[in-house]
């Protein structure tokens, strides 16, 4: 729509904002007045221009704060042209649309501020005939604006004209919908029934078809607002209700009456501005994540509920993980009873899940103290580990502090190649070094107290768990659990080469490179396991065992890049107005 031409000899046309049943609006540049405007272009026929002329300057008497301002009105062949100041916000059906049940402060804000408008209206004598949610604009400083007063009407002019668009069958007033003539209270009804929808997320009168919402208009009673929203009370109750009954006689007077019968309701006095321009922050933020959900479809949505869930996701499985393993030593060591044991690891669980931060200097303390039935020494060197662990770490970072020993799980199911991998792709490379280095260690350990490893192509298994079993002597402790790094040095080299491997990982996706990335890690861990298997002779790494792990760990870790989050989008409040005109 950019052009050169000028409009009207006047306005250079900036851009098309919109189109209705019968008007094109435009964003201009008005040359003569040095401001941009808002034209709205109205087709109509000849014998209709004196009318819509008549009206506009009617309409255009209209100086409110709450109303649009009209500047001026042009004719150009059969075409009619209404100046308005250009305003940018929210439509409120654009609000409702993603906020809903508005709170009942919010609900009353803008009702309360439509009212206002109206009573400028109808003080002129003019019946706006198409109060909706479309025709009520939010702008980002709070500030309320009604718009289109297109086929608004005197008082007492007759609703229905050959060719006249009538209004909205859904806020429509019985009288509106018959054709009869219309004043105040048909305002009022319209307003009514927003006020309804903004309560209840529920417009009283909407049926499929125009004819069934004509029909529900007309004999419809709806129920109080109330029964779908318990904030709202008798008594609000009974306002709305009185805006959308049958009879106009049975309705507000004047909007200034429903104004000042809704104050009453307003649970404080703050600024109308403040109130609404927090609901189109919320909106803008809201609208923008859901977006971002939409346009990335399932990924996007998969990682919002992990987002909104994350607290849960993260504390369910640590939780379990710390509780799981009194269970079977209270039943085993000390013989209490399975219900008891079942209510002890509960207690553990609950304890982790509801406060990580002490919850997992529980579980240490506690899994410590239990070593002492099997071996003193055992219990002496976790407990100056693990309290001054928790001490310093895992009370500021709970969820961190535990996913090193993700390392050992995913040894279980033999696949521990990947866990280094994913840690790069997580987090930043400081912690992802970290995390992997001492995920390898307590991989490691696993396999080394066991009999039989969990995976002996990479850690032979040494036993340590029935070694220890009785040994009071911390120091004979430490010296059968060191003794298979100074034996093995792979065990040593291990976890640096994870940790390098997690590194570098992570700087290579740090640019959202996530496939580059996996790929880079895994080849980093088979270069760093080629490199020990040619200089350290001798060692009783299986090169055939390694490669299948690392084959199956790659086949894996391609697929992680399927479901990495998308990236992230950030809207603006001008950028998403140029959206939302567009």
């Amino acid at each position: 729509m950019k052009t050169e031409e000028l409009l009207l000899d006047r306005y250079k046309i900036i851009s098309k904002l919109g189109r209705g049943g019968f008007a094109d609006v435009y964003k201009a540049f008005d040359t003569r007045m040095e401001r941009v405007v808002a034209i709205k272009q109205i087709h109509v026929n000849r014998h209709s221009a004196e009318r819509v002329l008549r009206e506009a300057r009617t309409v255009a008497l209209l100086n409110h704060p709450n109303i649009v301002t009209i500047h001026e009105f042009e004719e150009d062949g059969d075409d009619c042209y209404l100046i308005m100041e250009l305003i940018e916000g929210i439509p409120l059906s654009k609000i409702l649309s993603r906020i809903s049940p508005l709170s009942v402060h919010e609900a009353l804000i803008i009702t309360i501020e439509i009212c206002r408008a109206l009573e400028a209206a109808h003080l002129n004598g003019i019946i706006h005939r198409d109060i909706k949610p479309e025709n009520i604009m939010i702008l980002y400083d709070g500030r309320l604006k009604v718009m289109d007063f297109g086929i608004a009407r005197f008082k007492g002019g007759s609703s229905a004209t050959d060719d006249d668009i009538i209004g909205t069958f859904a806020y429509m007033s019985p009288e509106q919908a018959r054709g009869d003539a219309v004043d105040e209270r048909s305002d009022i009804w319209s307003l009514g029934t927003m006020l309804y929808e903004m309560l209840t997320d529920c417009i009283p009168f909407s049926a499929e078809s125009a004819t069934e919402t004509l029909n529900m208009v007309q004999k419809y009673e709806p129920f109080p607002p109330s029964r779908s929203n318990p904030e709202v009370s008798e008594e609000l109750d009974r306002q709305v209700m009185m805006t959308i009954t049958k009879n106009p006689d049975e309705r507000y007077v004047s909007a200034t009456v429903f104004r000042e019968n809704l104050i009453e309701f307003l649970p404080s006095h703050e600024p109308a501005e403040k109130v609404l321009s927090g609901l189109v922050g919320r909106y803008i933020s809201i609208n923008s994540e859901m977006a971002w959900a939409e346009e990335t479809g399932w990924r996007g949505q998969m990682w919002r509920f992990i987002e909104e869930h994350k607290e849960s996701i993260t504390r369910t499985p640590m939780a379990v993980f710390l509780s799981y393993p009194f269970f079977p030593i209270l039943r085993q060591w000390f013989e209490i009873p399975r219900s008891l044991s079942l209510f002890a690891a509960t207690g553990v669980y609950l304890a982790v899940l509801l406060r990580p931060d002490y919850g997992i200097g529980i579980a240490f303390f506690l899994l410590s103290l239990a070593m002492i039935k099997y071996s003193a020494g055992l219990f002496i060197i976790m407990f100056f580990i693990l309290m001054p662990y928790w001490a310093f770490v895992s009370r500021r970072w709970p969820v961190l502090s535990i996913s090193p020993a993700i390392g050992s799980i995913f040894g279980i199911i033999q696949i521990p190649f990947v866990f280094p991998v994913l840690a790069g792709l997580l987090t930043n490379p400081l912690i992802a070094a970290a995390t992997a280095g001492i995920g390898c260690v307590a991989f490691e350990l696993m396999n080394l107290f066991l009999k039989e490893s969990t995976m002996p192509d990479l850690v032979k298994g040494y036993a340590i768990w029935s070694s220890i079993k009785g040994v009071s002597n911390p120091a004979q402790v430490i010296d059968l659990i060191v003794t298979p790094f100074t034996q093995n040095r792979i065990l040593l080299f291990q976890p640096v080469l994870w940790a390098l491997a997690a590194a570098l990982t992570s700087a290579i996706r740090g640019k959202r490179r996530w496939f580059s990335g996996a790929v880079t890690g895994l080849v980093a861990l088979l270069m760093g396991y080629q490199g020990i298997f040619t200089n350290l002779k001798g060692s009783s790494l299986d090169m055939g065992g390694l490669m299948q792990g690392l084959s199956f760990s790659l086949i894996i870790l391609l697929l992680i890049p399927i479901f990495r989050p998308p990236a992230a989008s950030v809207n603006t409040a001008p950028e998403l107005a140029e959206e939302l005109a567009e």
